[in-house]
This record gives structure tokens, sequence and C-alpha cells, in this order.
């Protein structure tokens, strides 16, 4: 679907790079096709099936690197970089949704009576919702804050390398199961094809997977967390106290500020 691919390969002895291969070789007269890109079978995947997948081969494929030759993983890592805050609006967005289909089916609802809404418990639940989809919305603005200020603030430069990761891991992880809650809201409807909620519910895991999924976000923010580590190690050689501790110090203090965010942001809405 896509006019131009990225795509990380060896280059010699200076390791991977990173270069960008065309669907039409460039200033070619007739237009040329770059005949080495080749695509095999689509995908058939749970959801976001609109946006066709496929495996690739590259035989002889015409390509021009981005960045220095073994900066590869660097290159490309500025684009996911961005990709990742995409990720995180994605989800947050797709939360909303659910929460709507959820609102606007208890309210049209009626049980016994009375609508779904007016039950005590459901007003919990759709409460819980409302604030999680809120939070995220509000994490998901403040990370791309970073982005419009880190060309002239280093501080949220930053705050953006570690709040980025971070984000992405906890919306997108939470948006599975909202969409899961939110479809128990419409209980026998939120399970039929005819609806949209089945087709939210196939599409929220994707946001996880994609950028790096769950298990790459640990090993983003690590290097944040051995620097604050080590200053701690420092401070508890004097202080006589455990690497161990130090360590659970450190995790506890970064796990603490993004509740505090995120606690933060709930209150601001409200």
């Amino acid at each position: 679907m896509s006019d131009a691919f990225l795509t990380l390969a060896q280059c010699g002895d200076e390791g991977l790079s990173c270069f960008i291969v065309p669907r039409w070789i460039p200033n070619s007269n007739p237009p040329q096709r770059n005949s080495g890109l080749i695509f095999n079978r689509l995908k058939s995947k749970i959801g976001d099936r609109a946006n066709a997948s496929s495996e690739v081969e590259y035989r002889d494929a015409w390509a021009e690197m981005l960045g220095p030759k073994g900066r590869g993983i660097q290159t490309i890592l500025t684009m996911v970089h961005h990709t990742r805050l995409d990720c995180i609006v994605m989800s947050a967005g797709l939360m909303r949704r659910c929460v709507l289909e959820a609102l606007h089916h208890t309210h049209h609802r009626k049980t016994f009576g009375k609508r779904l809404q007016d039950s005590l418990i459901m007003k919990n639940v759709l409460a819980d919702l409302v604030i999680e989809s809120e939070a995220a919305t509000a994490l998901a603005f403040r990370v791309a804050e970073t982005f419009d200020a880190q060309p002239n603030d280093e501080g949220e430069a930053l705050l953006g390398r570690i709040a980025t990761p971070l984000a992405k891991y906890f919306v997108c992880k939470r948006a599975p199961q909202l969409a899961y809650e939110a479809m128990e809201c419409l209980g026998g409807n939120g399970y039929i094809e005819d609806g949209i909620m089945a087709r939210l519910f196939r599409q929220a895991p994707l946001n996880a997977i994609w950028e790096g999924s769950g298990p790459c976000a640990p090993t983003l923010v690590h290097p944040f967390v051995e620097a604050i580590a080590s200053f701690y190690c420092v401070y508890g050689a004097l202080k006589q106290t455990s690497i161990t501790g130090v360590l659970v110090v450190s995790v506890g203090f970064s796990m603490t500020v993004v509740s505090i965010r995120m606690s933060t942001a709930c209150l601001w809405h409200q």
C-alpha cells in the first residue's frame, strides 16, 4: 500500500544500515517499477484488515541509504519514536470509542423498565471506564507536548524519551482490557459481528504489538532506571543500603512518577 519502505540491511563490515526502498525508481523516464521489491501473499490478520500486510523480499532492489553506515538502528528508531506516539493516540482514541459505545447502549437499553445506566453497579463500571479513557487521552496529549517542545527544551526531550515507551506500554496494554469491559456493558449485543464492538475488540491488541511489543518497553526504560540505580548505589553505599533495595526503590520511583501523572490527569479532566 505504501510508496516507500524503510528496512535494515547489512552494509559490509559497517554493520546494520537503514535504507529507503521506493516502489517506483526515482527520476526514471518512463516511470520504472522497482522490480526487486517483491510482495508475497497477504496476511490474514485478526483485525486491522483495511491495512494490507504481507511478507516482502528484496532481490537486487533499488534503495537509498538513510543516515550514516552502521547506524541503521539509531536512524530507524528516530522514526519509531514518533510512531510510538501514534500508537498511544490510536489506543486512547479506541478506548474512547469503546466507552462511547458502552454509554450509548446503557443509556438506551432498558431491563425491567429501567435503563441499564441507572443501576448503581453499572454506574460504577461506566465511571471507571470514563476515568481510564480520559486519563489515557490526557497522557497521550502530555506525551505529544514533549514532541512539540523538544527542539527548544532539553528537559522535555528527555522526558519524552522515557515517557513515550512507558505511556505506550501502559495505554496500549490497557486498551484490550477496556474494550472487553465495554463489550460486557453491551451484553450479547456486543459479541456479534453486526455491531462495532467486535471490530474494536479485534483491533485493540495491535498497538501493543506494533513499534516494539510490550516486552520491549522495559528494555527501553532500563538505561534510565539503571542511571537512577547508580545514583542510589553511591548513596546507598554511604547508608549501607543493599543493591536489591536500591533497584526496588528505583523501579518504584519510576512507576510512582507515572502513577502520579495519571492521577493528576484524571483530576485535571474531572
